[in-house]
């Protein structure tokens, strides 16, 4: 079932390895909190929503510490 639709095609989570393009970009630290966190403790985020059409690309990427994505959820 191929829609053309380019939201369909593009795949929704980021890899491990953007996921650590991030991190490293980012030094660790939490783009919501400012707190420094290890790896494991970080979850990759869409800065726009994938739901908007955001994209799964590093350009549109951050990583945030569990807590804080997950608040982030919850708006």
């Amino acid at each position: 079932m191929l829609s053309g639709n380019e939201k369909h095609l593009n795949l929704r989570a980021f890899t491990n390895s953007q996921k650590h393009t991030l991190y490293e970009g980012q030094k660790g630290i939490c783009n919501q909190c400012e707190e420094s966190f290890n790896t494991d403790q970080m979850e990759a985020d869409h800065i726009t929503p994938w739901s908007e059409g955001g994209k799964t690309e590093l350009e549109n990427g951050q990583v945030l510490c569990r807590e804080c994505n997950r608040r982030k959820s919850n708006h």
